[in-house]
């Protein structure tokens, strides 16, 4: 009960800040960050989204099938419309999460411009601080590792969904953050090397030459992320249980 009270207060701190600090953005007409806003395309968030989840899938089975039973494309196939809700409700987790925290930094960016001229420096910069240390703890609560697990997490464990799935995952990696830091780093670079080597056109999109050759390069990108982010996830597991039979 302790568990589940503790989720409901982050989800519902987290919602009313995700509010809070858009509802400022848009009555303000402040430009939180400069330049050419980039348009939201639902189509290509959903594809996204959609692709992260089969490549959790599929890089589950595939070190599964490496290290003990290969799965059929049929009973894979199987497997991913009988469990799609509990990877979908922790990666909508994931994106409440990551939504409310660039929502706060980029009110707290348009506050600082709007009362730089009003009010004293210091004033701003301690009030800033004071808002991110109440708000912090649970919006930026989770890292990004664990973020990143959570998927697989909630792929690989029946028991796991949501915010179980980030606490699950924010439990195996306790001990290897540094490490999941470093590989979170590495795994972003590299992505974003393919998107900088296939560059877009005037209008921030792909002609349709480039996107048949990048999209199964991109795939290909994100397949071997998940299977390395699938691999640490095993890793840490067994460290975790090692640890656990220790004590």
């Amino acid at each position: 009960m302790a568990l589940l009270a503790g989720n409901n207060f982050t989800i519902s701190t987290t919602l009313l800040v995700l509010v809070i600090c858009n509802l400022f953005l848009l009555l303000s007409k402040i430009e939180a960050s400069p330049g050419k806003a980039k348009q939201f395309e639902p189509l290509s968030f959903v594809g996204s989204r959609l692709s992260a989840m089969a490549m959790a899938y599929l890089s589950t089975a595939t070190y599964a099938g490496k290290h003990h039973h290969s799965h059929s494309p049929g009973e894979l196939l199987s497997s991913m419309l009988s469990t799609w809700r509990r990877p979908a409700i922790t990666l909508a987790y994931v994106e409440l999460f990551a939504t409310a925290s660039a929502s706060l930094l980029l009110a707290l960016r348009a506050f600082a411009g709007a009362a730089g001229e009003a009010a004293p420096e210091a004033l701003v910069i301690s009030g800033s601080l004071a808002l991110l240390s109440c708000l912090g703890p649970v919006v930026f609560a989770h890292s990004e590792i664990a973020c990143r697990l959570s998927l697989v997490v909630a792929v690989a464990e029946e028991d796991f969904e949501g915010m179980s799935a980030l606490a699950r995952a924010e439990e195996l990696v306790k001990e290897k953050k540094l490490h999941g830091f470093v590989l979170t780093a590495a795994l972003g670079l590299a992505e974003q090397a393919v998107l900088t080597v296939f560059g877009c056109n005037d209008d921030g999109a792909w002609g349709i030459g480039t996107l048949l050759f990048a999209g199964p390069v991109l795939l290909m990108v994100k397949f071997v992320t998940y299977f390395l982010y699938t691999m640490f996830y095993f890793e840490c597991k067994k460290g975790h249980a090692k640890e656990k039979r220790s004590i």
